[in-house]
């Protein structure tokens, strides 16, 4: 019940699907011989998701908690109906393939990092 609750924080609500292809990391993908054209709202939501533990002050807090106030920091915090279409898309995976998909969003929007993608990759403890 607690993963729900986090899920439906973290998307808004939003479980909205993007007409365009997309890439392996879940990024819409540019059409043929088209340079990616990054709107600022969206790489702004990027820099929010990729710092968003620091952002919530998730730091402070563990376990659980710690995952619900990430949520709702998100819930409340991002702009764009991209970026939450990007987060349910990748919300399938897991591990390494999920932190290699956000560090690919974000170096696709011109982040040098993201660390939440570094956070994904690393084993929970029990």
């Amino acid at each position: 019940m607690k993963r729900m609750w986090l899920v439906v924080a973290l998307l808004g609500c939003s479980g909205e699907q993007a007409d365009r292809p997309v890439d392996q990391a879940g990024s819409p993908a540019p059409g043929p011989g088209t340079p990616a054209v990054v709107d600022q709202a969206y790489k702004s939501d990027l820099e929010k998701l990729c710092d968003v533990v620091a952002r919530s002050g998730g730091a402070e807090v563990q376990g659980h908690d710690r995952m619900y106030l990430v949520a709702t920091w998100l819930g409340s915090n991002l702009e764009t109906q991209d970026a939450r279409k990007f987060l349910a898309r990748i919300q399938p995976l897991a591990g390494e393939a999920k932190g290699l998909a956000l560090e690919a969003e974000a170096k696709r929007v011109g982040l040098a990092g993201c660390e939440l993608a570094n956070e994904w990759r690393t084993p929970r403890s029990p």
